[in-house]
């Protein structure tokens, strides 16, 4: 993770006071979680770079922020959303800018695109990749860019298979939304053998960082495929089968062993007892430690 001042995300910045990014990477893809702390007045800097990316404003504080092709120029506003989004081919030039800010977030994604294809192993038409969109919106995308930004400022070391499905989809829809869809294969549920050696595999590696293109590559499918089979089959996407599976067996622990909360939180893959109570909760109602003695009682 990458907690430096900036300087590879704020490029020929103008009145930008600091810059702190923490960045992670899934499937080719390079996730800057950026805050800008700006001076009063107008401030700017240049989102392109060499790769193909993706920038998402995620939360302004002050006046509006924009990107322009021309720092003194504004784009037609004509995306339909509370904060713009630009898709940016590599090497385009394009400056993110602001006339009052002094806060500013935004989810900087930057694509390395050899990666991308082999990580996701199907058809892709990086050629629509390329296509510019200075200024849009989309709901969807936005959400999962700012899913993708909160995994870096807040990150679980055991999250891999969340951030590998968020960028599936992220691809997906970026593919839809330019109206070329991706190859699928029409197939529905994982084949009994398929399920059986993945959900195992994933039982004795409840504490491993597991990766999607693992699991996908036990069943011969690329990871969009092996996502939808597997929801089909399970009801639950990967990861969040997974966590059910670590907070049952918690509460195995919790039940049969002395274990503290704290080692029965480091066995079944959690980060830290803070996160370990934080999901328990979510998903059964009550905390870790007041679950054990109710039950035990």
């Amino acid at each position: 993770m990458n907690t430096s001042p900036g300087e590879t995300v704020a490029r020929f910045p103008h009145n930008i006071e600091a810059v702190q990014t923490r960045s992670r990477t899934w499937n080719g893809i390079t996730v800057h979680a950026i805050t800008f702390q700006i001076r009063p007045g107008e401030a700017w800097s240049l989102l392109a770079s060499d790769q193909t990316c993706l920038s998402a404003v995620i939360e302004t504080r002050g006046g509006p922020v924009e990107p322009r092709l021309k720092i003194g120029q504004s784009l037609p506003a004509h995306h339909d959303g509370p904060w713009p989004m630009s898709f940016i081919p590599a090497g385009m030039t394009l400056w993110g800018y602001t006339g009052g800010s002094h806060i500013v977030r935004e989810a900087r994604l930057n694509f390395d695109l050899v990666a991308l294809g082999e990580k996701l192993g199907e058809y892709l038409d990086l050629s629509q990749l390329q296509v510019p969109l200075p200024l849009f919106h989309d709901n969807r995308i936005w959400q999962l860019c700012a899913l993708l930004a909160q995994q870096c400022e807040a990150p679980d070391p055991l999250s891999q298979l969340y951030g590998d499905s968020l960028t599936v989809a992220l691809v997906v829809d970026l593919l839809r939304f330019g109206k070329i869809p991706p190859r699928t294969s029409g197939r529905g549920g994982l084949a009994r053998w398929q399920l059986r050696r993945v959900t195992d595999y994933m039982r004795e590696h409840l504490s491993a960082a597991i990766q999607l293109a693992e699991l996908a590559a036990m069943t011969g499918l690329s990871q969009s495929q092996f996502g939808r089979a597997f929801k089909a089959s399970t009801g639950l996407p990967p990861h969040r089968w997974q966590v059910n599976e670590r907070v049952q067996k918690a509460q195995q622990l919790l039940l049969s062993s002395p274990m503290s909360l704290a080692e029965v939180a480091l066995v079944t893959g959690f980060a830290e007892q803070s996160h370990f109570t934080r999901v328990f909760r979510q998903l059964v109602g009550t905390s870790p430690g007041a679950w054990r003695r109710d039950h035990r009682a």
